[in-house]
């Protein structure tokens, strides 16, 4: 760790850290918040024993970071030490990400970005246990129908520097779905390889493709409530809605059991 190249804000990781982070942030506001979080998969999931693995994310909601957590833990097991590339200034308000892996990215200094670009490499080519790497290529929180979807270089330039390396789009949405609490909905997959990791241009516009289309994929099945395409990860707390709606199941049965007068 001490060789490589370190940006602005190293990841700092600590297991406690992230376990609190994990529990006493992520999974409980995502139960306060959201009535279900639901997973698509698409072909196996990412092995370790395949060697080191950048998943890429569309970046639609501040919600975003909790479901890496959601992600890293119950879908891939936690087989992989996951790390984090992320904006300086959001890293400097919340510096306790750093304890998950979080490091810092500047892409407004060049030779800032440059350091976190090799420190990722460095950080997907070392290690005891294959790494993860999650990423958001679009560099900023955007609308998720924003349409051309657009990316900045980085990520592609990390697989330049690393080579051999397994890559993961993961599309992300949220609705409410007429319910009081909203619904958060992740596209996984399928895992795939670059076919030339030096050619960076041809490798983005790649990684677009494939972001685009899984966006795209994801918001019809959702638009289209196609839930039986999904399966539910976490289930929320009920809101109003369905109590109510519990409550007035039971209000005809009760009045056909009243005795007479």
């Amino acid at each position: 760790m001490a060789s490589l190249p370190t940006p602005a804000i190293p990841a700092a990781k600590h297991w406690l850290g992230d376990h609190a982070l994990y529990w006493l942030f992520a999974r409980w506001s995502l139960w306060r918040s959201f009535d279900h979080v639901w997973l698509q998969q698409h072909g196996p999931l990412p092995d370790p024993r395949d060697g080191p693995l950048v998943l890429y994310l569309t970046h639609s909601s501040w919600w975003d970071g909790y479901l890496m957590y959601v992600i890293h833990r119950m879908v891939l097991g936690g087989r992989f030490d996951a790390h984090l590339m992320m904006e300086e200034r959001q890293l400097r308000a919340y510096r306790f990400f750093t304890w998950s892996g979080a490091f810092s990215v500047n892409r407004h200094d060049p030779d800032e970005a440059q350091r976190s670009l090799q420190y990722a490499a460095g950080l997907l080519r070392g290690g005891i246990r294959p790494r993860a790497l999650f990423i958001f290529p679009q560099g900023k929180i955007v609308p998720a129908d924003r349409r051309p979807l657009v990316t900045y270089p980085g990520v592609a330039r990390i697989i330049a520097l690393v080579g051999e390396v397994q890559l993961c789009p993961v599309a992300l949405r949220y609705e409410f779905l007429g319910q009081q609490w909203p619904h958060a909905f992740m596209r996984l997959g399928p895992v795939h390889r670059a076919a030339n990791p030096a050619d960076i241009d041809g490798t983005l516009a790649d990684l677009t493709a494939r972001l685009t289309a899984a966006s795209d994929a994801l918001r019809d099945d959702v638009v289209a409530t196609r839930l039986d395409r999904f399966r539910p990860l976490l289930r929320g707390r009920r809101g109003i809605d369905q109590t109510f709606a519990a409550f007035l199941r039971l209000w005809p049965a009760r009045r056909t059991h009243q005795p007479d007068a």
